[in-house]
């Protein structure tokens, strides 16, 4: 899975960096800093931002090509299933029931539909990666289905590939219809949560709701259907100025109140743990996750994109790329980082310390809890409190990532309960290479073990791969196993026993 998906990744990670850059040149807010009035630089500005942008808010379509990419050597698979997928996002843009907030509806691959059968134009249902997820498994199953086709018959005439088009647009209709059916018992249920939220957005128990639903709709691509809600709804508070305006949600409001030189009260609760988690958690995950690898040459060879990953985590942010990378790597170290994430948010609302953004764009782009926007706020005295607690707080969980990053590889990852797992791995990995006596040396890193050997002959492959390992590559380092977020756990075992048996020698 991780294989499939790191590609996808490193997209999404530079479609970051792109959007971040264009922001930090455009940002009005930062003018105190830097001012940009050369043309050429701001439609440069403008070029990074809507092609960062673009990826973003189309991920799941990135992700769903590179599935479809995988097992088979044809572009046949891609391209029916980039047609299927187009099937669906169109269904759902013509057929969707009527009443749906417009959060709820995208521009996804630019679609629209203006008609006066509708009384506002139409977009596909922003359903995230559940329309990808269905349109990859629907162009599996046509695909292998046409493979099978028999050259006779009444449909004789139709060559293979034909036929794994047309079933893929069968099962994709009735995919799209179904999403029709289902999508709003979803929102419907989602909106349940919201409205449980917005109760009393003031206090830490529903801002802890809040804060664990936005990270889990943000990696779903659907955070636009919460914070559309909260960050510029009523949901999120309402403010009427001197002159009559009523200003809506936690970030319309702050962005207002900071526009008339207004110190804001009362908001930036929805925002104020980002800066906890882009300045210190990530940055202390990294660190941590750098010093699980083991190989010198290989962390001097690392070194500088985790210095660049510190360094857009601060400037932009790096939140999505990273618990999209937990989830499927180490799933409870994403969930250890989603409990935390809501307790930020109902630590900092119980001690009513509150840091909003000056911010009105789109909310799936949004990079809230930047480094910029964080010495904007040190400048002004009135902020001084809520600084210092912040970065205190920070400094807690900079400390706190690290230290359980390191633990949860050394000793949760592989056989969290005990039930012996991993030392039957340990075992069985131990005598695939032929014993403790031909192992020369051993090298981990969070995802993969490397293993250098006295007689290359002994290794049995194929009884490694039953173990658990994705893969296994020979490498001038050594043969390079995949064993997941355990490597690091049956290393220290192996190089353990290695260690007791020198002794007993």
């Amino acid at each position: 899975m991780l294989e499939i998906i790191q590609f996808p990744l490193k997209m999404l990670f530079v479609a970051i960096i792109l959007t971040g850059l264009g922001t930090l040149i455009t940002n009005q807010s930062l003018s105190v800093f830097w001012s940009v009035n050369d043309r050429n630089i701001l439609l440069l500005a403008d070029l990074f931002k809507r092609t960062g942008s673009f990826i973003i808010v189309n991920f799941p379509f990135f992700v769903m090509i590179k599935f479809l990419a995988t097992k088979s050597n044809s572009s046949v698979p891609i391209m029916i299933g980039i047609t299927g997928y187009v099937l669906v996002l169109v269904i759902t843009m013509l057929f969707q029931p009527a009443g749906l907030p417009t959060s709820a509806s995208s521009a996804i691959l630019g679609l629209s539909y203006s008609s006066s059968l509708f009384d506002r134009t139409r977009y596909p249902l922003q359903t995230g990666f559940f329309a990808c997820a269905a349109v990859v498994l629907a162009s599996r199953i046509a695909y292998s289905k046409s493979r099978t086709k028999s050259i006779y018959g009444f449909f004789s005439f139709v060559d293979r590939d034909t036929w794994g088009l047309i079933l893929t647009l069968i099962l994709c209709m009735i995919t799209g219809f179904a999403l029709v059916w289902l999508w709003p018992i979803v929102l419907n249920l989602l909106n349940t949560i919201f409205e449980f939220i917005a109760t009393d957005i003031t206090n830490p128990m529903n801002l802890f709701v809040y804060g664990v639903m936005d990270r889990l709709l943000a990696d779903l691509n659907l955070g636009a259907l919460m914070r559309t809600l909260f960050w510029y709804g009523e949901q999120g508070g309402t403010w009427i100025n001197n002159l009559g305006v009523n200003y809506m949600g936690d970030v319309g409001i702050w962005t207002a109140q900071m526009n008339s030189l207004i110190t804001p009260s009362g908001v930036g609760r929805l925002i104020t743990p980002y800066y906890v988690l882009n300045l210190f958690a990530v940055p202390g995950m990294l660190i941590g996750f750098y010093t699980i690898f083991t190989d010198k040459m290989e962390k001097r060879r690392i070194r500088l994109f985790f210095l660049l990953a510190i360094l857009v985590s601060l400037v932009t942010g790096t939140l999505l790329p990273l618990e999209l990378y937990l989830l499927i790597l180490t799933p409870l170290l994403f969930v250890f980082h989603l409990v935390v994430t809501g307790a930020l948010f109902g630590i900092f609302q119980s001690m009513s310390v509150t840091l909003g953004f000056s911010y009105t764009g789109s909310t799936v782009t949004a990079m809230p809890g930047t480094l910029f926007d964080f010495m904007l706020y040190v400048r002004n005295p009135n902020m001084q409190n809520t600084i210092q607690m912040i970065f205190l707080v920070g400094v807690i969980l900079f400390v706190l990532y690290f230290a359980f990053t390191r633990f949860y590889f050394k000793y949760l990852a592989l056989d969290l309960f005990n039930t012996g797992a991993s030392k039957r791995r340990v075992e069985g990995f131990i005598l695939a290479v032929g014993g403790l006596e031909n192992i020369k040396m051993m090298h981990s890193s969070p995802t993969r073990l490397t293993i250098q050997v006295v007689d290359s002959s002994l290794i049995n492959f194929s009884q490694i791969q039953r173990l658990g390992a994705s893969r296994v590559v020979e490498s001038r380092a050594g043969y390079s196993v995949n064993f997941g977020a355990g490597s690091t756990i049956i290393k220290n075992e192996i190089n353990k026993r290695i260690k007791e048996m020198k002794r007993s020698a």
